[in-house]
This record gives structure tokens, sequence and C-alpha cells, in this order.
């Protein structure tokens, strides 16, 4: 693989704010003022300007922003084949407010359904891009629909899914055939976004699996298996990225022993073609860690919070790609924000919709710099 960048490149994570606009008549559909079918034409106009600005603002590879999805990861597991949620919105006998929470039903077992509706999403993405730039598709990694099932089930699968020792052989071949099919269509990015990597020597996580009687040393066995014979064989020209952020306001921690021992493997192991790792700036040694990236791989380093207005040191962001320079050839660097910008809590967090594009502005101006 050769190239001739001298700069980092600019990237991000997948997910955007939604404008006012989008929100309001989101809203108003709840209250019956407008049509599912009038929300949809608003929708479609708000990613059509989005993809636009994308390019606009340098970005190489583009998404949709993921404006039409409702959670992250359910939405995506809901279009396979044996899988749906269900809404729950009752059960304040110990809560002081309404729980609002999606729970995953099995109708059957997990299975590739050609009528996935991200296959529509992806066609109309390239339709509006028309060669201007790529199409990063994002989705739940399969290692992530493993581990919902298996703590779900608190350890035990068969409280959850119908046929246990065909849960790994479900889930890889209709991720399989899912990207396959996503290939066939033009893609040749695929993203897999992961909250399980960024928490497994987490020790609060780790007291959870153990309670359930898993081990958190097979789980990474598990979900290194599982990812590699998801992406097993594919076509050279098919990128795919692990985006290890745990959530959007939590960061690795980078500097426990423990936690590196899971990352260690995940990085040498992993047959990914690129790493989204988020970084806490303040700490720069800690991206020493990239001494373990094998030779060829790329590292997109998140070093601006998505999740927070503010704005980082430029001299920081610059300082931080020199270091990992150390590690990795300057053609096998991107820097990112460190998670989607579509957070939970926009108001409390102070974001607006521009708050992202000061982000990605910040992050090209630094590129510069280097």
């Amino acid at each position: 693989m050769t190239s001739t960048q001298t700069k980092p490149r600019v990237e991000i994570v997948g997910s955007f704010l939604p404008p006012e606009e989008l929100e309001e008549a989101r809203n108003a559909m709840k209250l019956g003022e407008k049509s599912p079918e009038e929300v949809r034409e608003i929708e479609d106009a708000v990613i059509d300007r989005l993809i636009d600005r994308e390019i606009k603002s340098g970005l190489q590879i583009v998404t949709d922003g993921e404006i039409r999805r409702k959670k992250w990861d359910c939405d995506f597991w809901e279009g396979l084949n044996g899988m749906n949620r269900e809404r729950i919105d009752t059960g304040r006998i110990y809560q002081d407010e309404v729980v609002r929470h999606d729970l995953l039903r099995f109708s059957g077992r997990i299975a590739y359904n050609p009528e996935h509706p991200f296959f529509e999403k992806f066609k109309h993405m390239q339709e509006l891009t028309r060669g201007r730039a790529e199409v990063r598709q994002t989705m739940p990694s399969p290692g992530e629909l493993y581990m919902r099932i298996l703590v779900g089930g608190n350890g035990d699968l068969s409280k959850f899914y119908e046929s246990p020792e065909t849960l790994e052989d479900d889930i890889a071949n209709a991720y399989l055939q899912t990207i396959e099919e996503f290939y066939r269509l033009g893609c040749r990015h695929i993203q897999f976004d992961t909250a399980v990597w960024g928490r497994l020597g987490d020790p609060y996580f780790e007291k959870t699996l153990l309670l359930g009687g898993i081990d958190a040393d097979r789980v990474t066995d598990t979900l290194i298996s599982l990812l590699n014979r998801t992406v097993s064989g594919r076509p050279a020209d098919l990128e795919i990225t692990l985006n290890i952020a745990a959530d959007e306001t939590t960061i690795p921690r980078w500097g426990d022993e423990k936690e590196l021992e899971h990352i260690r493997r995940m990085l040498e192991e992993v047959d990914a073609d690129a790493f989204l790792l988020p970084f806490d700036i303040d700490n720069v040694g800690h991206l020493e860690a990239l001494k373990w990236l094998p030779s060829g791989k790329r590292a997109i380093l998140g070093l601006v919070d998505g999740s927070l207005p503010n704005m980082e040191s430029i001299n920081d962001i610059v300082n931080a790609i020199h270091f990992a320079n150390r590690y990795v050839p300057m053609e096998f660097i991107s820097i990112s924000p460190t998670c989607g910008f579509k957070v939970n809590d926009r108001e409390r967090q102070g974001l607006n919709y521009e708050s992202q594009w000061n982000k990605i502005d910040l992050l090209n101006e630094a590129a510069e710099l280097v």
C-alpha cells in the first residue's frame, strides 16, 4: 500500500446532530401536525445538505450522519431476519422517571435479510455523492450483538436465543451476507461501531461480566474470532474500520495495564484495515499503544471531543499527531472526533448544529499545520 499523503486525513465517526428544523418536524409528527411523508421529505433535504457540507468541509469519506436512525445499534439489528425490538415505556415502581427502553426480541434465528432497509439508504447516499466522495456505511459490530445477548441473558445465551449453539454462526453469516450486498451496491468502506472493546478492562464492567459467570478473556477470544469470521475473504478494495469508542463521553483507559491487554490483542489480531481510537489529548503518552498496530494498518485518532462544544488547543492536536507519527507513518494517520456528534442530550451539553462543523474545521486547521 503506497500513498503520497504528507498530512493526516480528517475523518468523522459517522453521526451528526440534526438541525432544529428536523427536530421540530419530528415533534410536530408526534402531535399529529405533520405526516410521516412530510417528515421524510425534510429528512431527505437535510441529508442532501449534509452531504454537500461534508464534501465542502474536505471530508473524503462521508456518511448520511445517521440522521434517520433512532438507535445506533437496534436500527440495524431490527433489519435482520429473526430480530425485532419492543419499546418499553412503562414501569415507574422503582424509578422517579418514566422508563423508555428498547428491548431486543427474537422471532427466530438471526439471518440475512435481502430487504434490509439500510440497502436503500445506502443507494440514496451513492446517488447524492455522485462520485464526489466515498461513502462509509456504519453499523454495530457483530461482537456488539453477541455481547448484548450474552449480557442480557446474564451469561446464559439460551435465555435470549432459541439456538445458543449456533449463535456465533448465525451472527457471522448474517453479517457476511449483508456486507457482500453492500459491496455489490458499491460500498467500499464498512465501519463497525462497538462499545465493548473500550470497556473490557473497566473494573465495573468486568464485575458485571463476572456476576454472570462470564470471563473477560474468553469474551475477547470470541469477539476476535467473530469479527474475523465476518470479514474473511472480503475483496481487497473493501476497507473494514473498527471504531472502539466506549460511548460519547468515555475514553478507553489507555493507562490501565489490564485494559491494555484486551486492546493490544484487538490491534494485533483483529483483521481490520483501520482502527478508530479515541484518546484523551491531555495524555499524549497514551498514543504509545500505537506501537502494537501492525504495519499497513490505518490509525484514525480521535483527538477532539465530539460531545462538547469547547475547542481543543490546535497545538495539542498537532503535538499528538507528531507523537503518533513515531509509531505510524503519516500516510496511515487520520484524525477525527472521539465520538459521533449525535449526543443524547445536546442542550445540556451546550451543542448546536454548528458545533460539529467547528470541530471539523479545527481538525482541518491542525492537519494543515502538520
